[in-house]
């Protein structure tokens, strides 16, 4: 076996863009069997052009990085290598973070407004999908201790209001899973924008880079690359001297 078939880590947080202390953010990772050490990299894209973050941190699964990032709201995103006789494999998943100051991280997201008749919804499921079973034989054997209980309570009443009880938690866990599938798709997306605004952003700044900068394009055919403003400046000088010339 190769050092690339060793299976990559699963990246446990921060993940999905979670909110995360720049000044201090811990990394965790599950570990690889037969991996020896293993290559932390942190990157403002997930190109991972100029890492941040590239360090051999040994056998470890969890580093914390402190006085690494800024704790401005920009995300970061990170990844994991595993190393195996000498070799590095293939990089894990990468997922993304923001880095926030401590209160804001341990704060967490707010809640949308919009979002608040889903949350009170699901917190009354939640409440319903907790709540202790009734128990009819316990209260009946109560009512006949207190001499107010109905002997002749029909089995076919108790199992239907039993499955009502039932039908009612079922619900009450559906509701919740639906809910946390909107967040999840949320954050998601949410994650998804910011990536791109930040290869476009990316892109931009270095085509800029490249029309204010000296380059050599074809020594041998002499052709050259001037900034931008500096090649402006010569054609217009030479437009200005060709029309000073006497005709």
């Amino acid at each position: 076996m190769t050092s690339d078939d060793v299976p990559a880590p699963s990246l446990v947080t921060p993940v999905d863009a979670v909110s995360a202390d720049g000044s201090a953010v811990t990394f965790v990772w599950s570990s690889v069997e037969d991996g020896n050490a293993y290559r932390l990299q942190v990157a403002e894209t997930a190109r991972f052009d100029t890492p941040v973050v590239d360090a051999e941190v040994g056998a470890q699964t969890a580093v914390t990085v402190g006085n690494k990032l800024p704790t401005d709201g920009q995300t970061f995103f990170w990844r994991v290598l595993v190393e195996r006789d000498g070799e590095w494999g293939n990089p894990s998943s990468v997922e993304s973070f923001v880095a926030t100051t401590e209160a804001e991280a341990e704060q967490g997201p707010a809640e949308a407004a919009d979002e608040e008749p889903v949350t009170e919804l699901a917190r009354a499921a939640r409440q319903e999908a907790t709540a202790q079973p009734f128990d009819f034989e316990d209260q009946i054997e109560k009512e006949k201790e207190r001499g107010v209980a109905y002997e002749g309570v029909a089995a076919s009443q108790i199992m239907g209001i039993s499955a009502s009880i039932i039908a009612v938690v079922l619900t009450a866990v559906a509701i919740l899973f639906g809910w946390f599938g909107q967040v999840s798709q949320s954050a998601e997306g949410a994650a998804a924008e910011r990536m791109q605004y930040r290869d476009i952003k990316q892109a931009e700044m270095e085509a800029a880079q490249e029309l204010q900068q000296y380059e050599v394009v074809d020594e041998e055919e002499g052709t050259y690359r001037i900034p931008i403003d500096r090649a402006m400046d010569l054609v217009a000088r030479e437009e200005y001297q060709q029309r000073q010339k006497p005709e």
